[in-house]
């Protein structure tokens, strides 16, 4: 009679069961969700691993695990983690998203892309994924095809700022500067004054010489925002570009008085007074721009100038001297390129010129004392000249290192001090013959 009524107890009860599951479910799943939501991650991933070891086939579980796991940099277990949730329901579209995700932060673009597609061929309608791969394109540099997909975008729908933008962008990058020009004006139809299209629309103009336009621009967001600086910037240097002096120093001096110091804004400013002859004025602010960076060579032409035009001839002395260095390379460097002319020289049959350029190496690092073998061989072997070569083999000895070693490409192989001292017997024997 009790199993009869076990059984009847049972079988009232089997269709709440299900009911009852999926609130359980539920139940650990908030659990779950507010330690994620307190950034307590690894109680989190303790908790799901848990619930796991009940039912390893539940895909909600294995998606949270994964979350948490990606959120603690976790990003090779958060991986593997979402993949079994895959294995489970390959079509499963929130883990798909996810793994696009932990993919993207991870670095690993690639596999990124191919998941992206893999989502946008089961949801073809679905424009949040197509903008996913677009951008996951557009990160990778991979603007063609960033192009392609956002074109599709905008042929759906012309009206999204962010894809008119994105487009442009492509296009800019890819240097085709109609497209980029239309796709950035329109961007701007649809949301007329934003600052970073403009700046991007503004460059193009002035890259391809159309400085008018470029100033148009500048103009039109100026009427309605004149103290953002990136763009006074450009309105200055195209002023500058069109020779209106005064106009460039004017909208210059406003971003200077708005706090920016950088050294464009000194750079152009002291150009802008020069152009005018006021020098006087240009020197203090080619002095800012030239400490700011102090490799740059024009900069402290223009100092070195406008200080001297303004009687301040010392220091205008300083740095005119000092452009010399910026522009010379290192006298090492100056050296090797001397002497690799040189043997280039020499290999084409010119050596007369070959041996004035290894001079020249000279001057320029003197402590190199094979270059004064290379000299002597050079007038010895190559222009059969050995007594223009004799003073620099003796000289080579006065300063040779007695470790040296073999020397190269030589009729036979000795060391270059005993090849020069050879030499010099026999040219030194030759010259007391003729005597």
């Amino acid at each position: 009679m009790r199993f009869r009524d076990s059984v009847i107890v049972i079988l009232f009860l089997l269709p709440f069961y299900p009911k009852f599951a999926r609130s359980q479910e539920r139940e650990q799943s908030e659990k779950i969700k507010s330690f994620m939501e307190s950034c307590q991650f690894s109680q989190a991933i303790s908790l799901v691993e848990l619930y796991l070891a009940q039912d390893s086939t539940r895909i909600d579980l294995l998606l949270l695990k994964g979350r948490s796991q990606a959120s603690l940099f976790q990003y090779r277990e958060a991986i593997i983690t979402l993949q079994k949730g895959i294995k489970i329901d390959s079509t499963n579209i929130i883990v798909l998203d996810e793994l696009v995700n932990v993919y993207r932060q991870s670095g690993d673009a690639a596999r990124a892309i191919s998941t992206c597609r893999r989502i946008s061929s089961l949801e073809p309608g679905n424009r949040y994924f197509s903008l996913q791969l677009a951008n996951l394109y557009y990160s990778m540099d991979d603007y063609p095809q960033a192009a392609r997909v956002f074109l599709a975008l905008y042929e759906a729908d012309s009206s999204s700022f962010f894809v008119a933008k994105q487009l442009g962008n492509c296009f800019n990058e890819l240097k085709h500067s109609d497209q980029a020009i239309r796709f950035y004006r329109r961007a701007l139809s649809i949301s007329p004054y934003d600052p970073f299209v403009t700046g991007k629309l503004v460059n193009i103009f002035i890259r391809e010489d159309n400085v008018a336009m470029a100033l148009y621009w500048t103009q039109i967001y100026l009427a309605q925002d004149s103290s953002y600086i990136p763009i006074l910037k450009q309105s200055g240097y195209c002023y500058y570009l069109l020779i209106d002096f005064k106009s460039a120093a004017k909208q210059l001096l406003e971003c200077l008085r708005l706090g920016d110091s950088s050294k464009f804004t000194m750079k152009y400013l002291g150009l802008s007074y020069y152009k005018q002859e006021k020098y006087d004025t240009a020197a203090p602010f080619f002095r800012r721009a030239f400490l700011t960076d102090t490799t740059d060579a024009e900069v402290c032409f223009y100092y070195g100038v406008s200080a001297y035009r303004s009687l301040e001839v010392d220091t205008g002395l300083v740095y005119l001297n000092r452009t010399f260095r910026l522009l010379m390379p290192s006298g090492q460097f100056l050296s090797t390129l001397y002497s690799e002319l040189a043997d280039a020289n020499t290999s084409s049959g010119n050596p007369d010129t070959a041996v004035i350029l290894l001079q020249k190496a000279l001057e320029a690092n003197p402590g190199n004392n094979t270059l004064r073998f290379k000299i002597a061989y050079q007038y010895d072997y190559h222009l059969r000249e050995p007594f223009e070569g004799l003073p620099y083999y003796k000289e080579f000895l006065k300063y040779a290192d007695p470790k040296a070693g073999q020397a190269m490409n030589l009729p036979q192989q000795v060391s270059y001090s005993d090849y020069a001292k050879n030499r010099i017997r026999e040219i030194t024997g030759k010259r007391g013959r003729k005597q």
